[in-house]
Protein backbone atom coordinates (compact mmCIF):
# COMPACT_ATOMS: atom_id res chain seq x y z
CA UNK A 1 0.00 0.00 0.00
CA UNK A 2 1.27 3.47 -0.88
CA UNK A 3 0.68 7.04 0.26
CA UNK A 4 1.85 10.25 -1.41
CA UNK A 5 1.90 13.26 0.88
CA UNK A 6 -0.41 11.39 3.22
CA UNK A 7 -2.99 10.50 0.57
CA UNK A 8 -3.45 6.83 -0.29
CA UNK A 9 -2.37 6.52 -3.94
CA UNK A 10 0.31 4.92 -6.08
CA UNK A 11 1.26 7.68 -8.50
CA UNK A 12 3.56 10.70 -8.40
CA UNK A 13 3.99 13.59 -10.81
CA UNK A 14 6.23 12.65 -13.75
CA UNK A 15 8.21 15.85 -13.16
CA UNK A 16 9.03 14.85 -9.58
CA UNK A 17 12.78 14.91 -9.08
CA UNK A 18 12.76 11.45 -7.51
CA UNK A 19 11.66 10.21 -10.95
CA UNK A 20 13.85 12.56 -12.98
CA UNK A 21 17.10 12.36 -11.02
CA UNK A 22 16.77 10.12 -7.98
CA UNK A 23 16.88 13.39 -6.04
CA UNK A 24 15.98 12.39 -2.51
CA UNK A 25 16.62 10.05 0.40
CA UNK A 26 14.81 7.21 2.15
CA UNK A 27 14.68 4.93 5.15
CA UNK A 28 13.09 1.55 5.85
CA UNK A 29 11.56 0.74 9.24
CA UNK A 30 10.63 -2.47 10.97
CA UNK A 31 7.09 -2.64 12.39
CA UNK A 32 6.61 -4.99 15.35
CA UNK A 33 3.37 -5.31 17.33
CA UNK A 34 2.00 -2.46 15.19
CA UNK A 35 4.73 -0.08 16.35
CA UNK A 36 7.55 1.38 14.22
CA UNK A 37 10.85 0.25 15.74
CA UNK A 38 13.51 2.95 16.40
CA UNK A 39 11.26 5.57 14.83
CA UNK A 40 13.19 8.56 16.19
CA UNK A 41 16.45 7.16 14.83
CA UNK A 42 14.86 6.79 11.38
CA UNK A 43 13.54 10.36 11.53
CA UNK A 44 17.04 11.53 12.44
CA UNK A 45 18.48 9.59 9.49
CA UNK A 46 16.02 11.33 7.15
CA UNK A 47 16.97 14.72 8.62
CA UNK A 48 20.65 13.99 8.01
CA UNK A 49 19.88 12.91 4.45
CA UNK A 50 17.90 16.10 3.79
CA UNK A 51 20.71 18.23 5.19
CA UNK A 52 23.39 16.44 3.15
CA UNK A 53 21.39 16.78 -0.08
CA UNK A 54 20.00 20.28 0.68
CA UNK A 55 16.45 18.98 0.39
CA UNK A 56 13.48 21.02 1.61
CA UNK A 57 12.46 19.79 5.05
CA UNK A 58 9.06 18.21 5.60
CA UNK A 59 6.96 18.70 8.73
CA UNK A 60 8.75 16.17 10.90
CA UNK A 61 6.01 15.86 13.52
CA UNK A 62 3.45 15.21 10.80
CA UNK A 63 5.70 12.56 9.25
CA UNK A 64 6.28 10.87 12.60
CA UNK A 65 2.52 10.73 13.26
CA UNK A 66 1.87 9.48 9.72
CA UNK A 67 4.28 6.57 10.20
CA UNK A 68 2.70 5.69 13.55
CA UNK A 69 -0.76 5.69 11.96
CA UNK A 70 0.35 3.39 9.14
CA UNK A 71 1.95 0.97 11.60
CA UNK A 72 -1.16 0.89 13.79
CA UNK A 73 -3.37 -0.15 10.88
CA UNK A 74 -1.08 -2.64 9.15
CA UNK A 75 -0.18 -6.28 9.99
CA UNK A 76 1.41 -6.71 13.43
CA UNK A 77 4.85 -7.29 11.88
CA UNK A 78 5.80 -5.52 8.68
CA UNK A 79 7.90 -2.92 6.89
CA UNK A 80 7.38 0.79 6.24
CA UNK A 81 9.47 2.67 3.70
CA UNK A 82 9.67 6.47 3.66
CA UNK A 83 10.98 8.44 0.69
CA UNK A 84 11.60 12.18 0.73
CA UNK A 85 11.93 13.68 -2.75
CA UNK A 86 12.92 17.26 -3.51
CA UNK A 87 9.51 17.52 -5.16
CA UNK A 88 8.50 18.76 -8.59
CA UNK A 89 10.61 21.12 -10.66
CA UNK A 90 11.47 22.26 -14.14
CA UNK A 91 13.82 20.67 -16.63
CA UNK A 92 17.52 20.46 -15.72
CA UNK A 93 19.57 19.85 -12.62
CA UNK A 94 18.90 23.17 -10.87
CA UNK A 95 16.85 22.81 -7.70
CA UNK A 96 15.70 26.44 -7.69
CA UNK A 97 12.00 26.74 -6.96
CA UNK A 98 11.75 23.27 -5.41
CA UNK A 99 10.52 24.24 -1.96
CA UNK A 100 7.93 21.56 -1.19
CA UNK A 101 9.13 17.96 -0.76
CA UNK A 102 7.16 14.93 -1.90
CA UNK A 103 6.70 12.33 0.85
CA UNK A 104 6.11 8.79 -0.37
CA UNK A 105 5.36 6.08 2.18
CA UNK A 106 4.61 2.41 1.66
CA UNK A 107 3.92 -0.67 3.74
CA UNK A 108 4.68 -4.33 3.04
CA UNK A 109 4.95 -7.70 4.77
CA UNK A 110 7.97 -8.63 6.84
CA UNK A 111 10.56 -10.78 4.99
CA UNK A 112 10.00 -13.98 7.00
CA UNK A 113 13.20 -15.67 5.74
CA UNK A 114 15.19 -13.45 8.11
CA UNK A 115 13.81 -15.40 11.08
CA UNK A 116 15.12 -18.71 9.72
CA UNK A 117 18.46 -17.17 8.79
CA UNK A 118 18.96 -15.88 12.35
CA UNK A 119 19.18 -19.54 13.39
CA UNK A 120 20.80 -21.23 10.41
CA UNK A 121 23.16 -18.50 9.21
CA UNK A 122 23.78 -17.68 5.56
CA UNK A 123 26.14 -18.52 2.72
CA UNK A 124 28.09 -15.46 1.58
CA UNK A 125 29.93 -14.85 -1.69
CA UNK A 126 31.88 -11.94 -3.16
CA UNK A 127 30.29 -9.56 -5.66
CA UNK A 128 32.22 -8.54 -8.79
CA UNK A 129 30.29 -5.23 -8.72
CA UNK A 130 32.34 -2.52 -6.99
CA UNK A 131 31.09 0.57 -5.18
CA UNK A 132 32.32 3.98 -6.27
CA UNK A 133 33.89 6.30 -3.69
CA UNK A 134 32.13 9.58 -2.94
CA UNK A 135 32.58 11.07 0.55
CA UNK A 136 29.80 13.63 -0.01
CA UNK A 137 27.20 10.87 -0.43
CA UNK A 138 28.73 8.14 1.73
CA UNK A 139 26.73 7.05 4.75
CA UNK A 140 23.29 8.35 3.71
CA UNK A 141 20.50 6.42 1.98
CA UNK A 142 20.01 8.53 -1.12
CA UNK A 143 17.73 7.38 -3.95
CA UNK A 144 20.55 6.52 -6.37
CA UNK A 145 20.72 2.75 -5.80
CA UNK A 146 21.90 1.56 -9.22
CA UNK A 147 24.99 -0.09 -7.75
CA UNK A 148 22.84 -2.12 -5.37
CA UNK A 149 20.49 -3.10 -8.19
CA UNK A 150 23.43 -4.42 -10.21
CA UNK A 151 24.76 -6.26 -7.15
CA UNK A 152 21.35 -7.86 -6.53
CA UNK A 153 21.00 -8.77 -10.22
CA UNK A 154 24.28 -10.65 -10.09
CA UNK A 155 23.48 -12.19 -6.69
CA UNK A 156 20.29 -13.71 -8.07
CA UNK A 157 22.35 -15.69 -10.60
CA UNK A 158 24.37 -17.35 -7.81
CA UNK A 159 23.77 -19.88 -5.02
CA UNK A 160 24.61 -17.34 -2.32
CA UNK A 161 22.21 -15.81 0.19
CA UNK A 162 24.13 -12.53 0.05
CA UNK A 163 27.46 -11.15 -1.16
CA UNK A 164 30.28 -9.05 0.21
CA UNK A 165 30.74 -5.77 -1.65
CA UNK A 166 34.02 -3.85 -1.98
CA UNK A 167 34.86 -0.35 -3.17
CA UNK A 168 36.83 0.26 -6.36
CA UNK A 169 40.10 -0.16 -4.46
CA UNK A 170 39.08 -3.62 -3.25
CA UNK A 171 38.33 -2.73 0.38
CA UNK A 172 35.35 -4.29 2.14
CA UNK A 173 32.35 -1.97 2.53
CA UNK A 174 29.12 -3.92 3.19
CA UNK A 175 26.80 -6.59 1.80
CA UNK A 176 24.06 -5.97 -0.76
CA UNK A 177 21.64 -4.28 1.66
CA UNK A 178 23.28 -4.66 5.06
CA UNK A 179 26.33 -3.72 7.09
CA UNK A 180 29.20 -6.07 7.89
CA UNK A 181 30.81 -6.99 11.21
CA UNK A 182 33.35 -9.63 12.12
CA UNK A 183 35.13 -10.76 15.27
CA UNK A 184 38.70 -11.88 15.82
CA UNK A 185 39.37 -12.89 19.41
CA UNK A 186 37.97 -10.12 21.58
CA UNK A 187 37.99 -7.44 18.85
CA UNK A 188 34.99 -6.40 16.73
CA UNK A 189 35.66 -5.07 13.21
CA UNK A 190 33.49 -3.18 10.73
CA UNK A 191 34.44 -1.40 7.48
CA UNK A 192 35.24 2.29 7.25
CA UNK A 193 32.31 3.96 5.44
CA UNK A 194 33.69 7.47 5.04
CA UNK A 195 33.85 7.18 1.23
CA UNK A 196 31.30 4.47 0.32
CA UNK A 197 28.36 2.55 1.71
CA UNK A 198 25.46 3.23 4.06
CA UNK A 199 25.90 3.83 7.78
CA UNK A 200 22.87 1.79 8.81
CA UNK A 201 20.87 2.46 11.94
CA UNK A 202 21.43 -1.07 13.24
CA UNK A 203 25.16 -0.69 12.57
CA UNK A 204 25.12 2.42 14.73
CA UNK A 205 23.23 0.60 17.50
CA UNK A 206 25.64 -2.36 17.47
CA UNK A 207 28.62 -0.01 17.72
CA UNK A 208 26.98 1.79 20.65
CA UNK A 209 26.26 -1.54 22.36
CA UNK A 210 29.86 -2.70 21.86
CA UNK A 211 31.19 0.59 23.27
CA UNK A 212 28.91 0.35 26.33
CA UNK A 213 30.28 -3.14 27.02
CA UNK A 214 33.89 -1.96 26.54
CA UNK A 215 34.47 -4.27 23.60
CA UNK A 216 37.47 -3.51 21.42
CA UNK A 217 35.99 -1.85 18.31
CA UNK A 218 38.00 -1.37 15.09
CA UNK A 219 36.68 0.60 12.09
CA UNK A 220 39.01 -0.55 9.34
CA UNK A 221 39.99 -0.58 5.68
CA UNK A 222 40.52 -4.27 4.97
CA UNK A 223 40.24 -6.57 1.97
CA UNK A 224 38.13 -9.76 1.91
CA UNK A 225 41.09 -11.98 2.80
CA UNK A 226 40.97 -10.60 6.35
CA UNK A 227 37.83 -12.70 6.89
CA UNK A 228 39.77 -15.95 6.45
CA UNK A 229 40.78 -15.88 10.11
CA UNK A 230 37.62 -14.33 11.59
CA UNK A 231 35.94 -16.18 14.44
CA UNK A 232 32.44 -15.03 13.51
CA UNK A 233 30.77 -12.71 11.00
CA UNK A 234 27.40 -10.92 11.05
CA UNK A 235 25.28 -8.76 8.77
CA UNK A 236 22.95 -6.09 10.14
CA UNK A 237 20.15 -3.83 8.99
CA UNK A 238 16.98 -2.41 10.52
CA UNK A 239 14.85 -5.33 9.32
CA UNK A 240 17.05 -8.40 9.87
CA UNK A 241 18.11 -7.03 12.42
CA UNK A 242 21.24 -9.24 12.65
CA UNK A 243 22.11 -12.49 10.86
CA UNK A 244 25.19 -14.70 11.27
CA UNK A 245 27.34 -15.83 8.36
CA UNK A 246 27.75 -19.61 8.46
CA UNK A 247 30.03 -19.92 5.44
CA UNK A 248 31.90 -17.82 2.88
CA UNK A 249 33.13 -18.77 -0.58
CA UNK A 250 35.51 -16.23 -2.05
CA UNK A 251 37.12 -16.00 -5.48
CA UNK A 252 39.74 -18.65 -4.69
CA UNK A 253 36.87 -21.20 -4.49
CA UNK A 254 37.88 -22.07 -0.95
CA UNK A 255 35.16 -22.44 1.66
CA UNK A 256 35.48 -20.81 5.09
CA UNK A 257 33.12 -21.77 7.91
CA UNK A 258 32.19 -19.78 11.01
CA UNK A 259 30.53 -21.97 13.64
CA UNK A 260 31.06 -19.58 16.57
CA UNK A 261 28.06 -17.54 17.77
CA UNK A 262 29.57 -16.35 21.07
CA UNK A 263 29.22 -12.61 20.48
CA UNK A 264 26.42 -12.89 17.93
CA UNK A 265 24.02 -14.41 20.47
CA UNK A 266 24.64 -11.49 22.84
CA UNK A 267 24.18 -8.84 20.14
CA UNK A 268 21.10 -10.59 18.73
CA UNK A 269 19.26 -10.27 22.04
CA UNK A 270 20.16 -6.59 22.18
CA UNK A 271 18.98 -5.94 18.61
CA UNK A 272 15.68 -7.76 19.18
CA UNK A 273 15.03 -5.67 22.29
CA UNK A 274 15.32 -2.29 20.54
CA UNK A 275 12.08 -0.28 20.36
Amino acid sequence: MYWVNGQQQQYVDASDRAVQFGDGCFTTLLVDNNKPIMLLAHIERLKQGCEALFLPMPNWQWLENHIIDIAANEPSKGVIKVIISRGTGGRGYSSKGCITPTIITSSSLYPSHYINQQQSGILLGLSPILLGKNPMLAGIKHLNRLEQILIKHHLETTKFDDVLVCDNEGYLIEANASNLFWRKGHSIFTPDLTASGVNGIMRQRVLQFAKQHSWDICVVKEKPQTLYCADEIWLTNALMPIIPVAQIELSDNKCYQYPSRDYYDVVLQHCLSLK
